[in-house]
């Protein structure tokens, strides 16, 4: 049976936080290319001999491409892919990709790696917050990261650049995600928004924020947007959520509660499962149903983020009982009219395969010793582990 085409790899266009051109942010290994390297981005689009060998695999071949090594693991622990999204948001076939060879239905755009807060499961690829840490903790970092493409160095998109990627963008083009970094803590998000509704009127914008910057300027120029979803980042509450998100819960939580108060677009909350916040599912639909009610506002979860970097931070490495826990819970609220029943299951199926898993306790106290030399104190003494 033939491998379903992925239409990321032919419409999709992405810009990684820390300076890499791939098809889409999931990219496994080793990036397609540098932006640096290049002069032009149309005539890459257009022309570059990599491109077209990869597109052309893509069609012909059974086998997973070697940048999609992270879809296929995901595809295999029964998450939700990259590739799945796209055929989820897009009906694309063959036929409309030979008829619409080069047209970019979806564009994934990074400004760099500026951001505000140092999360647990992220690095200074994607937050400058980490850099200092990586760069003293060069050495540990394959044991810690599990990653050998780190650039452990600050990086900015320039605004020729976003000139250059509006450029691509067509009446084909449906979607552009917006991440980071962190958007709102960047000047360029409103320039490169409002240089694309001048080519195209009728792109939707999706925002990845982690909700610090909720001020009300920035509400203001959300505000000025027409067709905006915005994904806020939560994984917990109070001291699980400091420890995860390296920033103040309350400062958060009242930005939050401003965007709902004066924001006219709707949002999504991103929660990402780890070893430290998957049995705190419930104690945070409790606190987020009661929020919504507050400001009559319905707020979906989403639940298909797992953490796989740190893999030592999984919930797989979890304890047992703690993974039952956690089951349990996604149980208790799987009928509620406000959950997202589909990613309920899909974590839900996950956490099964989890119990399953012989895993080495050791590889977390590993990671968990550097967290918490980063952090400065210890979740331990909040939460049981």
């Amino acid at each position: 049976m033939k491998k379903e085409v992925c239409s990321a790899i032919h419409h999709g266009f992405c810009i990684t936080a820390y300076g890499t051109v791939n098809p889409c942010c999931a990219t496994y290994g080793d990036d397609i290319a540098k932006l640096s390297d290049i002069n032009d981005l149309q005539d890459y689009w257009y022309n570059s001999k990599q491109l077209e060998d990869i597109r052309q695999y893509e069609l012909t071949s059974n086998e997973w491409l070697d940048i999609c090594k992270g879809c296929e693991y995901k595809s295999a622990q029964g998450l939700r892919t990259r590739k799945d999204k796209f055929k989820h948001w897009y009906a694309i076939d063959d036929e409309f990709t030979i008829d619409n060879k080069y047209d970019i239905v979806h564009m994934d755009i990074s400004f760099g790696n500026s951001c505000n807060q140092q999360c647990v499961m992220c690095n200074s690829n994607f937050s400058s917050q980490w850099l200092e840490d990586d760069l003293y903790n060069t050495k540990n970092l394959p044991i810690i990261r599990r990653q050998n493409n780190l650039q452990l160095k600050n990086w900015s998109i320039s605004y020729e650049q976003l000139d250059q990627i509006t450029k691509l963008i067509s009446n084909k083009t449906k979607k552009i995600e917006i991440k980071g970094g962190e958007p709102l803590y960047d000047k360029r998000f409103e320039y490169f928004v409002y240089k694309v509704l001048e080519v195209n009127e009728d792109v939707k914008f999706n925002m990845n924020t982690n909700g610090t910057h909720f001020t009300m300027k920035n509400i203001e120029m959300l505000n000025n947007i027409k067709n905006i979803h915005i994904d806020v980042s939560f994984d917990g509450i109070n001291k699980v959520y400091e420890w995860i998100r390296g920033s103040a819960w309350k400062t958060s939580e009242d930005n939050f509660k401003r965007y709902l108060q004066h924001c006219n677009h709707s949002c999504n909350i991103n929660y990402t499962t780890s070893i430290y916040n998957l049995d705190h599912i419930k104690e945070f639909f409790e606190w987020l149903d009661n929020i919504s009610t507050t400001y009559n506002k319905k707020i979906p979860i989403n639940f298909v983020q797992v953490v796989t970097n740190p893999n030592a931070i999984s919930p797989m490495f979890a304890k047992k009982d703690r993974i039952l826990d956690a089951i349990s819970q996604l149980d208790l609220i799987q009928d509620l009219k406000e959950s997202n029943t589909m990613s309920l299951s899909m974590l839900r199926d996950y956490l099964q395969k989890a119990l399953t898993k012989d895993v080495d306790y050791k590889e977390f106290d590993v990671v968990h010793a550097y967290m918490t030399s980063v952090r400065g104190w210890d979740i331990k003494d909040y939460v049981n582990l």
